[in-house]
C-alpha cells in the first residue's frame, strides 16, 4: 500500500499527541521532585549506615547509588561488593517516569527502594522519619511543600507536594530476597530463616520487583521502536476517555503495542502504527480463544490480560473493530476524540525549515533549483510533430542554463576540482543537519543544511 494514505492519519495522531503531552513546566516539576527524593534517599542510606556503625555493625563509607550511577560503575567490583552489604541498596525509577509515558494530568509518580533484606515496618518507619529531614536539605526551599506519609499496608512511603502541580511520589520498598524465597518455596525447598513479625506484605514487594522488570524491558524493547511510545501515549489517553478500554491501561497496553508494532517488517509512521494496533485487537487477540498477550518478564508462562473477564474482552474487541472501521473511512479523529484537521497541509511551511521536531512528518527536501527542470521534462513527454513547438523548446533550452546556474555550479566552474568535506551530522534522524566545508586559496568556508547538497550550496553562497 502506498505510504501516502497514512499521511492524514499521521497528522491527526501527532496533533493528538501534542495535545496530551505534558507541558515543560509539568515535566520540570516531575524532574525536580524525583531528583530531590533520590538525593534524599541516598542521604538516608548513609545515615542508616552510620547508625549501624554506632551499633557495632561494619561501616560502609560508600553512598547509595541510583540505577544510572550503578550502570556507569559496573567495572568497580569492590564498590559493588560494598554496595551489596548496605541496608538500602539503591533507588530506581519505575512506571511512567522510567518509561517516559507521562501525559498531562499524570500526578502519580513511582520509585522503588531496594533493600538488602526483607523490608520491615520498622525499617519503613526509620526511612520515613529521616526522609523528611533529608528532603529539607536536598529540596532547598521547595521542601516546605513536601509531606511524607507512611503506608505500611502498601509497603510504601508516599511524598506529596502541596505546590502546583500537586504531585504524589510513591516509594515502594522491596528486596530481591522476597522473590528468591518464593521460588525456593515453589521448588519444594524448606526455608530455615524465620521472618520478622513486622515484615512488609509479600505481594506488594513482589509487585514492586515486577515493576522494575517492566521498566527495564520497556527501555530495551519499546523505547527504540519507531512510533511505539507515541502510540502508547495516545492509547493511554483513549483508555482514560473510554471506559471500555480502561482494563488495558498499563502493562497490558504496553505489551500489546510493542508486539503489534515490533512484528511489522518495516518502520511505520504514527498513523499506520496505531492502525496496526487496532487491527491486532480487532482480530481477537484478547478474546478467550485468542492467543492472549504473553508476559516476557515472568519465568512461568503468564497471560498479561488474564485478569479480564469475557465481557470485557468482547467489549474491547468490538470497540477496536469499530475504531478500525472509522479509521478506514477517514474518521480517525473520532477515535482520537478531536476535531478533524484541514484535508490539505499549508504549502508555505514546506519551503521553511521545520521548527517542531516532535511532529513526525518527513522534512521537505525540495530546493529552488531542482523544480526548474521539471517543466522541461513534462514538455518533453508530449511529443508534437509541430515545428513551432520544437523551436519553442529549443529557445527554452537555450534560456535554461543561465536560469539553472546557481552559486555552487558557478563556483565549480571557476574552481574545478574542489573537495567538499562533511564536517558533522547533527539533529534527529528524521531531520538531520549536515555541515559541509571547502578550502579555497587557504581559507576554509563552512555551512549547514538539511542535506549534503543544500549544505554545499550554502557554502558556495558564502564564498
Amino acid at each position: 500500500r502506498p505510504m501516502r494514505i497514512f499521511v492524514n492519519d499521521d497528522r491527526h495522531v501527532m496533533a493528538k499527541h501534542s495535545a496530551v503531552y505534558p507541558t515543560q513546566e509539568e515535566l520540570e516539576a516531575v524532574q525536580n521532585m524525583v531528583s530531590h527524593t533520590e538525593r534524599a534517599l541516598k542521604a538516608v542510606s548513609d545515615w542508616i549506615d552510620e547508625q549501624e556503625k554506632v551499633g557495632g555493625e561494619q561501616p560502609e563509607p560508600e553512598s547509595m547509588e541510583t540505577a544510572a550511577e550503578e550502570e556507569s560503575k559496573e567495572g568497580g567490583d569492590q564498590k559493588a561488593t560494598e554496595q551489596l552489604t548496605r541496608t538500602l541498596r539503591g533507588v530506581m525509577r519505575v512506571g511512567l517516569v522510567a518509561k517516559g509515558l507521562l501525559l498531562k494530568g499524570d500526578l502519580d509518580l513511582e520509585l522503588v527502594l531496594l533493600c538488602k533484606d526483607k523490608p520491615t515496618a520498622k525499617l519503613l518507619e526509620k526511612v520515613a522519619d529521616n526522609l523528611g529531614v533529608q528532603l529539607a536539605v536536598s529540596g532547598g526551599r521547595n521542601h516546605l511543600g513536601y509531606e511524607v506519609v507512611r503506608s505500611v499496608g502498601d509497603a510504601a512511603i508516599v511524598i506529596k507536594n502541596a505546590g502546583e502541580p500537586p504531585l504524589s511520589l510513591t516509594i515502594h520498598l522491596t528486596s530481591p530476597v522476597v522473590r528468591e524465597e518464593l521460588e525456593k518455596q515453589l521448588a519444594g525447598e524448606t526455608l530455615s530463616v524465620t521472618d520478622s513479625p513486622d515484615v512488609l506484605d509479600r505481594q506488594k514487594c513482589l509487585a514492586a520487583l515486577a515493576s522494575l522488570r517492566h521498566a527495564k524491558w520497556f527501555q530495551a524493547r519499546a523505547n527504540g521502536l519507531k512510533s511505539c511510545v507515541i502510540v502508547i501515549r495516545v492509547l493511554r489517553d483513549l483508555c482514560t476517555r473510554v471506559p471500555t478500554w480502561a482494563p488495558l491501561r498499563g502493562w497490558p497496553l504496553e505489551l500489546l503495542c510493542e508486539k503489534s508494532i515490533g512484528t511489522a517488517n518495516r518502520p511505520m509512521g504514527a498513523g499506520e502504527a496505531l492502525r496496526r494496533v487496532l487491527e491486532c485487537l480487532a482480530s481477537g487477540i484478547v478474546m478467550p480463544d485468542g492467543s492472549g498477550i504473553y508476559d516476557p518478564c515472568e519465568k512461568e508462562a503468564t497471560d498479561a490480560i488474564g485478569h479480564l473477564d469475557r465481557q470485557q474482552r468482547e467489549d474491547i474487541t468490538q470497540s477496536a473493530q469499530h475504531a478500525l472501521r472509522l479509521a478506514a473511512f477517514g474518521q480517525l479523529h473520532k477515535v482520537l476524540g478531536m476535531d478533524p484537521l484541514p484535508s490539505k497541509m499549508p504549502k508555505k511551511p514546506k519551503n521553511e525549515n521545520p521548527v517542531d521536531y516532535t511532529v513526525q512528518i518527513p522534512p521537505s527536501t525540495t530546493y529552488a533549483v531542482t523544480p526548474m527542470k521539471r517543466p522541461m521534462e513534462e514538455d518533453g513527454e508530449e511529443k508534437s510533430p509541430s515545428k513551432k513547438k520544437k523551436k519553442i523548446q529549443k529557445k527554452e533550452e537555450k534560456l535554461e542554463p543561465p536560469q539553472a546556474m546557481n552559486a555552487l555550479m558557478k563556483l565549480n566552474q571557476l574552481k574545478p576540482g574542489l573537495q567538499y568535506k562533511l564536517v558533522s551530522q547533527t539533529g534527529p534522524v528524521h531531520a538531520p543537519i549536515f555541515t559541509m566545508s571547502v578550502e579555497i586559496d587557504g581559507s576554509t568556508f563552512e555551512a549547514s543544511g538539511p542535506s549534503k547538497k543544500t549544505a554545499k550550496l550554502h557554502v558556495a553562497v558564502k564564498v
